[in-house]
Parts: C-alpha cells; sequence; structure tokens
C-alpha cells in the first residue's frame, strides 16, 4: 500500500516537473527566431555595411513572404477543415481545393528557392561557405514551422 501511495505521488510530480518551465512555442515564434539567426550570422560573416545592409533587407523580404506563405497554409488548412465537415461537399470541390493549394505551394517553393539562390549570388563564395550552415538550419526551422500548422 505504502508503494501504491508513493507512485501515486511521484508520478504526477514527476511528470509535473518534466513539463513545467517549457513553454510551448509558437509558429511565428520559431520564424522569428529561424530569421533572426540568419539575420545574426548575416551581420558576423558579412564585414561590408553596403552588403550587409543588402543582405539583411533580402531576408526582412524572405521573412515577409515566408509569413504570408505561413498565414496562407493556416487559411487552407482551417478551409479543408471545413470543407471536410461538410457532408454535402463534392469531390469536384475537394479537387478545386486541393488544385489551389497546390499552385499556391507550388508557387511559394518557387519563390524561396528564387530568394534563397538571390541570396547565394549576393555573396561570395567564401562569404556563403560560412553561411551556409547557418542558412540550411533556419530552412529546417521554417519547415518544421509549415508542418507545425
Amino acid at each position: 500500500m505504502k508503494i501504491t501511495t508513493a507512485i501515486l505521488v511521484l508520478v504526477p510530480a514527476l511528470l509535473l516537473a518534466t513539463c513545467g518551465g517549457k513553454e510551448a512555442v509558437t509558429p511565428a515564434q520559431a520564424e522569428q527566431e529561424a530569421f533572426d539567426d540568419l539575420r545574426a550570422a548575416f551581420s558576423e560573416v558579412i564585414q561590408d555595411p553596403a552588403q550587409q545592409a543588402r543582405l539583411l533587407e533580402m531576408v526582412d523580404d524572405a521573412q515577409a513572404e515566408f509569413e504570408n506563405l505561413r498565414t496562407a497554409v493556416e487559411v487552407r488548412r482551417t478551409e479543408l477543415r471545413k470543407l471536410n465537415a461538410d457532408y454535402d461537399a463534392t469531390m469536384e470541390q475537394f479537387r478545386v481545393y486541393i488544385e489551389k493549394y497546390d499552385n499556391e505551394i507550388k508557387g511559394a517553393r518557387k519563390l524561396v528557392t528564387q530568394r534563397r539562390l538571390e541570396l547565394v549570388r549576393a555573396t561570395t563564395e567564401e562569404q556563403w561557405d560560412e553561411l551556409e550552415k547557418a542558412s540550411n538550419k533556419a530552412m529546417k526551422k521554417m519547415i518544421r514551422v509549415i508542418q507545425s500548422i
């Protein structure tokens, strides 16, 4: 009986202790962190003030586009839930929805690829060698943001 009582007291306490102190990070916060890390890397590696300003502006533009993408994905997922909950929805409505969503995602992917290529072209090979790891890490975070929605 003492062991059962101890388990009933300790297990919830341990669960609270392991979960406590960690706040959930929202997609917007994770996105901001990814872009802040990317900006920090560019600020550290790029020494020329004019080049640094141009590249940081490009990162700002990329973040604005990514915010639009995240918002679009959130809206589309909400629309899909509504469509899925509609018992009278037709296959044609689903087809139209999926085609529209697919086109938006393809366009966003193309834009992200273009932005990344612009960043690469705006740096020297040596600079990009130093920036590539930070860029890849930021991209992975942004992919996780989209996947978490």
